[in-house]
């Protein structure tokens, strides 16, 4: 299974959809996020959203390769 998926919003930026928490984590700690966007499905939280701009989802897809 993927640990990501990611679509262009534009020119410059990537919704960037992670299915790994400790990849979520990771990103955001380096993007320094402090709310959360996630779906969750009976109380538990399973995947997580972040926009960045393209230079950003250049490090982020450094970071989720690390989980891969």
């Amino acid at each position: 299974m993927a640990i990501y998926e990611s679509w262009s919003l534009g020119d410059e930026y990537r919704k960037v959809h992670i299915k790994h928490y400790d990849a979520y984590q990771k990103i955001k700690e380096f993007l320094g996020i402090d709310s959360d966007t996630y779906y969750s499905k009976n109380g538990t939280q399973f995947a997580w959203d972040v926009v960045v701009d393209e230079k950003q989802f250049r490090k982020v897809k450094r970071i989720l390769k690390e989980f891969s």
